[in-house]
């Protein structure tokens, strides 16, 4: 079963004139974050964006500019554990624009920049997934990702997300807010200048930033379901819990208690987003390594 996406304008081609060689204190930057009912994009939607425009003086400091920050109301629940992750509830998006009203608005923002997110493929992914359901073309900015930039700069950190680099680092307290949009992309700018610092990079290339990463196309979000598996389609649209027997992991082959949340693909692999109870966390599923699902009905 491929996502219900409409026909859509196909991704603009990349420039070839890329500069990497420009300065860094010469560009518009944006630091973007996004949170959404779950991480299977085609099923799950956006609730909540946040971006922060800035720029870098000669010293390499941080020169805050305008903020966008927005609820989207989904359009479906919030499932439980994304509600406890990010305390966003139904009634807090109630009446909260949809994302198409939204779009134009953020597309405006974030045009001609250069955005920065911590895991940008997967904000990509969600502007792309977003953009083909609304019927809109790609946003015309420059997408990079410092997730990658970290990985480089900053040397035995003992975890890469952005929660712990930021406390590692000391740019954020033990108390300081994280998974809310807004807050996450604002640490994410914090995070991008302390690289820069580390590398004395002045240029884009010293970054490592060649080539922008690529707006994803519809290919990319194409689900192709087993027809075994369809299933899970109906507990993942009545959020019920099941089992399953998985070929993989450090788990062994014990039935594994999950919700399902959703199906999504990645480089062409289809896969099952759930909650896993056993770890009280989300996981992914390689949908050919499910051998066996037993419902709990």
């Amino acid at each position: 079963m491929s996502a219900p996406f409409p026909e859509a304008p196909r991704p603009r081609p990349r420039r070839s004139s890329f500069d990497s060689a420009r300065r860094l204190r010469d560009l518009a930057w944006v630091a973007l974050d996004i949170e959404a009912t779950g991480v299977a994009w085609g099923h799950d939607r956006i609730v909540e964006i946040g971006a922060a425009r800035f720029s870098l003086n000669k010293e390499g400091t941080v020169v805050a500019g305008e903020r966008f920050s927005a609820l989207v109301n989904p359009g479906l629940p919030i499932p439980p554990v994304v509600s406890r992750i990010t305390g966003l509830a139904d009634a807090d998006v109630a009446h909260a624009p949809s994302l198409g009203e939204l779009w134009d608005e953020l597309a405006r923002f974030l045009q001609g920049a250069i955005v920065i997110a911590h895991g940008a493929r997967s904000d990509l992914a969600w502007l792309g997934s977003e953009a083909l359901r609304l019927g809109v073309g790609p946003i015309g900015a420059d997408f990079f990702c410092t997730l990658e930039l970290a990985r480089g700069a900053i040397a035995k950190a003992p975890r890469y997300s952005l929660d712990a680099l930021s406390r590692h680092l000391g740019l954020a307290s033990d108390e300081a807010a994280f998974h809310r949009a807004l807050a996450d992309a604002l640490h994410t700018r914090n995070l991008f200048a302390r690289c820069v610092a580390e590398l004395g990079a002045e240029r884009l290339e010293e970054l490592g930033f060649a080539e922008p990463l690529p707006w994803p196309g519809p290919e990319v979000f194409a689900v192709r379901v087993p027809e075994r598996l369809r299933v899970l389609e109906a507990l993942i649209a009545t959020q019920s819990r099941c089992r399953i027997v998985y070929r993989g992991g450090s788990a062994g082959r014990d039935p594994r208690p999950l919700t399902p949340l959703g199906f999504f693909a990645h480089e062409g692999v289809p896969y099952l987003r759930a909650w896993c109870h056993r770890d009280d966390s989300a996981k992914s599923f390689r949908c050919d390594r499910i051998a066996t699902v037993v419902t709990d009905a």
